[in-house]
């Protein structure tokens, strides 16, 4: 991770402005804890807690973090509920907006995250991911049908290690096409397009029955609608909602046929636990699902909020070699939040 860390001059770049007097340093810590059902016949992931902690330090510098971990989570070889070792994937990022770039509406803004990736079995990975970001939204007019929250290009670069079993590097250099859109009757579409290349080294050399790769280059295309709609308020602390996600996370298209999983296909993905297991084929792979979702809320006071949800995904999900194709998984999960 040393490579990582040197660049982080290159994030500090700038000093930050005077403060406006106003500001209130402010945050918020969240724990969600989703439960998972089977696939058709095949047993998944059965329990996975995310803790989340974010922190706007000034009107320039935020933090954040974010620890997933899954427990009893299996392997998808074709064998019978052949069960996995738990994982673990801890990250931390801090981020810095520069404001407007010159004279321009161009928005300018940098991050660098720190990320982890242990599955107990003496095999476990650390990245940093450093990108920069150039958002040119604020040159849309505003109008009622159609609204970019984010429209951006995003220069970025990602250093993977193996940080125990066998010694190996990724170097990752790459461009974003990063795209929100606000869209009439509550729903929102985001649209990001990705174009990277790996550069690997040791245990990440990239092998196949065709022979090894020291380097691959990717497209990367995601595609999600999101709908946001309360059903029912039963008073001012209590409400149902019905809320939904689906489309491409991701679409891969690469010039290799390799069994690799390149590190910004699983970061940027929507999803936390995929499905869909890829066959090693990344000359044109594809996870698509639909998760409609019913979630209760209940405000406790200004700084504690609780919800729970109940959803069911749909996916072109693949177990192993017993389960393929479209299967529904039932899913359901508890939170709460705390805002300081």
């Amino acid at each position: 991770m040393t490579r990582c860390f040197s660049l982080i001059g290159i994030l500090l770049l700038g000093t930050a402005g005077a403060q406006a007097s106003e500001f209130t340093p402010s945050g918020s810590l969240g724990l969600t804890q989703t439960f998972y059902g089977d696939s058709g016949n095949y047993r998944t992931a059965t329990s996975h807690p995310s803790l989340t902690w974010n922190y706007q330090l000034s009107p320039e510098w935020g933090l954040s973090a974010e620890w997933d971990r899954t427990w009893n989570r299996y392997t998808y070889t074709g064998a019978p509920k052949q069960q996995n070792n738990d994982y673990s994937e801890p990250s931390f990022t801090v981020s810095y907006n520069y404001g407007k770039l010159g004279s321009s509406k161009v928005n300018w803004s940098s991050s660098l995250k720190i990320e982890t990736q242990s599955n107990f079995n003496n095999n476990s990975q650390g990245y940093g991911l450093l990108q920069t970001v150039f958002d040119f939204s604020k040159y849309f007019p505003e109008n009622a049908y159609i609204q970019p929250t984010q429209l951006a290009i995003a220069p970025m670069y990602v250093y993977g290690k193996n940080i125990s079993g066998p010694s190996g590097t990724v170097n990752t250099g790459g461009v974003g096409l990063l795209t929100n859109w606000n869209l009439p009757a509550n729903f929102s579409l985001t649209l990001n397009a990705y174009a990277f290349k790996d550069w690997y080294r040791g245990s990440f050399i990239v092998g196949s029955n065709q022979g090894s790769y020291t380097n691959a280059t990717y497209f990367m295309l995601s595609a999600w609608l999101e709908y946001a709609k309360t059903l029912h308020k039963f008073n001012e602390r209590t409400s149902l909602a019905f809320n939904f996600a689906g489309g491409l996370d991701p679409y891969v298209m690469s010039n290799r046929r390799a069994a690799w999983n390149p590190f910004l296909a699983t970061d940027e993905m929507y999803q936390w636990l995929s499905p869909t297991v890829m066959k090693g084929n990344y000359k044109d792979a594809y996870d698509l699902f639909a998760l409609p979702q019913l979630s209760l809320s209940y405000t406790l006071n200004k700084q504690v909020s609780f919800n729970a949800f109940v959803q069911a995904k749909y996916s072109n999900q693949q177990w192993g070699s017993s389960e393929k194709n479209w299967r529904w998984q039932p899913q359901a999960g508890i939170g709460v939040v705390y805002q300081f």
